[in-house]
């Protein structure tokens, strides 16, 4: 019975783990945060001048794309393309795709702050 109860446990534990890092690759909004903000997200400004790309829980780590002429970055679960002028020229500390974005509701559907696409080398 002992035998049971432990692989159950196991189970379990790995699924908490895959979902959390499944959640981590959809964009969810404040997922991953937490582990960059303070070395990259906090110094990440906007193009448009219009200050800081986040406040504390916009950033978060992604999967990106090329679709056609454009780009596309998975925001709250949904592919979401990417204007030219929310791409910031620069490469995060894990060579991978982060957006910062409001979660995406109501009129915040489609709004994106700032994109860093994954290096390339």
């Amino acid at each position: 019975m002992k035998r049971r109860a432990f692989i159950t446990l196991l189970g379990s534990a790995v699924s908490v783990f895959l979902c959390v890092n499944a959640a981590a690759q959809e964009g969810y909004y404040g997922v991953g945060h937490d582990k960059w903000h303070q070395g990259f997200y906090s110094k990440l400004k906007r193009n448009d001048g219009q200050g800081s790309c986040c406040n504390l829980m916009d950033c978060r780590p992604t999967q990106s794309r090329m679709v056609g002429d454009h780009y596309e970055v998975k925001v709250d679960g949904a592919w979401t393309p990417v204007p030219y002028d929310k791409i910031n020229n620069l490469v995060a500390p894990d060579g991978g795709a982060h957006v910062c974005a409001p979660r995406q509701v109501g009129p915040n559907k489609g709004v994106i702050f700032c994109v860093i696409l994954p290096s390339e080398g």
